[in-house]
């Protein structure tokens, strides 16, 4: 917590406030950002590697723990796509939905787990800067 004097408020407090398109676009812009660094972290950019990289063929368990990980990245998306990317984009989030509530029989695991790792780049994409 902090402290601030009388003199020090009635300062702040006097300065004027900034409502221009430019200044909002940088605030709502900078929130987007905020909002979505919550939910995009590197771990989901190296499970995406894991299953799509050039040497992405991951193990049974590793698979399994890596399908867990995307329906948890699902359940985020859901929630912060539609104050990310305008229009909504229905089918891809449609599709990330289906897929995550899939569960494959274990021979068809690795592919499913490429789909759905397909169908979260897909919406990575479609965030575009907001993403990074």
């Amino acid at each position: 917590m902090v402290a601030v004097t009388a003199d020090v408020a009635v300062q702040l407090l006097s300065q004027g406030a900034s409502n221009d398109h430019t200044t909002l676009g940088v605030v709502l812009y900078g929130l987007r950002r905020s909002l979505a660094s919550e939910a995009i972290d590197e771990q989901l950019y190296d499970d995406l590697e894991a299953v799509l990289g050039e040497y992405g063929h991951p193990a049974p368990d590793l698979g399994t723990v890596l399908a867990a990980r995307f329906r948890k990245a699902t359940t985020t998306f859901v929630e912060i796509v539609p104050y990310l990317v305008q229009p909504y984009p229905v089918d891809e989030m449609r599709r990330l939905i289906y897929l995550s509530a899939e569960h494959p029989h274990p021979d068809d695991a690795p592919g499913h787990l490429r789909r759905l790792a397909l169908a979260i780049l897909a919406i990575l994409d479609l965030m575009g800067d907001t993403a990074s």
